[in-house]
């Protein structure tokens, strides 16, 4: 291939932007959230727990919804075309840890049900403290699947932002994005799938209203590009002018 046609071909390949892959800005469960945001191809489930207990959906103190992020961003990520709820008034507005609990955990399992790979780029969160007994040391592990396995980052101890009890609006959490695609191995081929665990230690057990606050979690990433119509025409094209000129 020449390389005008080189040139051509690479300048006309589908360029892909980062999207969010699976998405969970409400919390319709205690134990198994339901996913509200899916790529096309996508299946993905969520699993909770807790050290004692589980997860919460609603506020003890009849305040639904307090500890939800209304910014539109998953961590800082906004979504490109698909924000995150702005919803901030029902119970299932955010998913939290109550009391100080010592540890608490979400694994959310992705599977790439389309005919093209897909690269996972970014776990994103918002997350705060409202005092601060709560967990706010963090861990992302891959637990299980086709992409490389192990941990992907660990911070630093009670990392998180606690409030002191003065939480004031929608908009003071932590927004953490947490890189994927330095994995060796971040590609979910068609019909592959990656459990991919959050998991909150340093709680202290003990402390009324020592709360965590969950919301907008999402794995970002992109589809693999695929030539254009005119790619391969031109692709193919370079092929056949190559073969001429070497019966020529």
């Amino acid at each position: 291939m020449t390389a005008l046609a080189l040139s051509l071909a690479a300048g006309s390949m589908s360029a892909s932007a980062a999207i969010v892959v699976a998405g969970w800005d409400s919390w319709d469960s205690t134990t198994a959230p339901s996913s509200t945001v899916t790529a096309a191809g996508v299946t993905a489930t969520a699993t909770a727990s807790a050290s004692t207990g589980n997860w919460a959906i609603t506020d003890s103190t009849g305040d639904p919804g307090r500890g939800s992020s209304d910014d539109t961003t998953w961590g800082s990520f906004d979504g490109n075309g698909n924000p995150a709820s702005t919803v901030t008034n029902v119970g299932v507005a955010n998913f939290t840890v109550t009391n100080g609990r010592p540890s608490a955990e979400v694994s959310f399992t992705i599977t790439n049900g389309g005919t093209v790979d897909l690269d996972l780029a970014t776990f994103h969160m918002d997350v705060v403290a409202f005092r601060p007994n709560a967990p706010r040391a963090y861990q992302l592990n891959v637990l299980s699947g086709d992409i490389t396995n192990g941990t992907v980052f660990t911070s630093i101890d009670d990392e998180i932002t606690h409030l002191g009890g003065n939480l004031v609006g929608h908009d003071q959490h932590d927004e953490i994005d947490l890189d994927l695609s330095a994995l060796a191995d971040n590609t979910l081929a068609a019909g592959e799938s990656a459990v991919i665990q959050i998991a909150f230690s340093s709680g202290t057990g003990s402390g009324g209203g020592h709360h965590l606050f969950l919301d907008n979690v999402a794995v970002s990433g992109d589809f693999a590009a695929i030539p254009e119509p005119s790619s391969i025409l031109l692709l193919a094209l370079s092929g056949l002018g190559l073969g001429f000129r070497r019966r020529s």
